[in-house]
């Protein structure tokens, strides 16, 4: 008895349709044409112009490197539309949070992370006389303080500064460092440390 051909699923054939206005829209956003993203990824030409009309399903090793190729990953790939801005949505009591030693300061993790190996950024808290202390980042590493309220002391190894609410300070973060808040009253701030190889590549 023959087999009957199952009929087309819409959620599939949305998913697939969606793929190809992704991979098509990234390409264009690195203006590469199909010949550069072929040579790049190893994936044909003409497979990547099937994929990008919904001619074809590529299988999970052809996305695999087209996502490489084109700096993203296949669960991006799966998750991007064209009609959802929104990536993801954490809740507070879901977000990474780190502890000073001294119990009086807290870092929220709140970088994505698909990019944690280029940049990584912190809501940071402390109470009065809370310090929070550093080891060095990768060589050439750079971090980023901007104080919203209340006033720190940063010091790298023995050079200081202080900054106070509305006020940014930017050093070299690939040696001991730390962060005091010398006030009477809490701080906040948030932080960015931006890694070695991004620094390289941005200079």
């Amino acid at each position: 008895m023959a087999r009957q051909k199952r009929e087309a699923c819409p959620q599939t054939e949305a998913l697939s349709e969606k793929l190809g206005k992704t991979i098509h829209r990234l390409r264009m956003a690195d203006k590469m044409s199909l010949g550069d993203l072929s040579e790049v990824s190893g994936v044909a030409k003409s497979m990547i112009s099937q994929i990008e009309k919904n001619e074809t399903n590529p299988s999970l090793a052809t996305l695999s490197r087209l996502s490489q190729a084109l700096g993203t990953s296949v669960e991006a790939f799966l998750a991007n539309s064209d009609g959802e801005a929104l990536i993801e949505r954490i809740r507070r009591q879901d977000t990474p949070l780190l502890r000073s030693e001294d119990d009086l300061c807290e870092l929220r993790i709140i970088g994505w992370s698909d990019s944690v190996q280029w940049v990584q950024w912190y809501d940071f808290r402390a109470e009065p006389g809370g310090k929070l202390e550093s080891s060095p980042h990768p060589a050439g590493s750079v971090e980023n303080l901007s104080v919203l309220t209340g006033e720190v002391r940063v010091q790298v190894d023995d050079q200081s500064w202080t900054a106070k609410a509305g006020e940014t300070l930017r050093y070299h973060a690939d040696r001991d460092h730390s962060i005091e808040n010398i006030g009477n009253t809490p701080v906040h701030a948030t932080m960015v440390n931006i890694l070695a190889h991004a620094v390289r590549q941005a200079s």
